[in-house]
């Protein structure tokens, strides 16, 4: 029961965050983005030759995968956010459902290698 509440939480959070956050920041860098914020990214990165706009692309998961980390981290350890989740009628306190929020995130049974479609490196 509790497994599948947090994970239907997991499931979203890196679908929705994670994996759209990637590749937004993929179709900036690429310049298939054309507003304001992407044509000033893509003027900071002009000067990059290939190599360095590749270094970025590999950063890019990493920076959002350590967000994610702390934002998990930042609700286990303030008490007085709660966020509830409910999934097929049954609900509950994802704080409460896991022994520890953002190593949900990782290894191959993690969120990040059971719902992300984008690359994923462990580190």
């Amino acid at each position: 029961m509790s497994k599948s509440v947090l994970d239907k939480f997991g499931e979203v959070l890196v679908e929705n965050v994670r994996d759209r956050t990637i590749s937004n920041w993929d179709k900036i860098l690429s310049g298939k983005m054309k507003g304001l914020s992407a044509q000033q990214v893509l003027e900071k990165i002009g000067g990059f030759n290939e190599e360095q706009k590749e270094a970025l692309r590999w950063l890019v998961p990493k920076i959002v995968d350590v967000s994610l980390h702390n934002y998990l981290a930042m609700i286990e350890e303030y008490e007085d956010i709660n966020v509830e989740v409910v999934n097929n009628g049954q609900s509950g306190n994802i704080r409460e459902l896991s022994d520890g929020l953002a190593g949900e995130l990782y290894t191959e049974d993690g969120w990040i290698s059971r719902f992300s479609k984008e690359r994923y490196e462990e580190i």
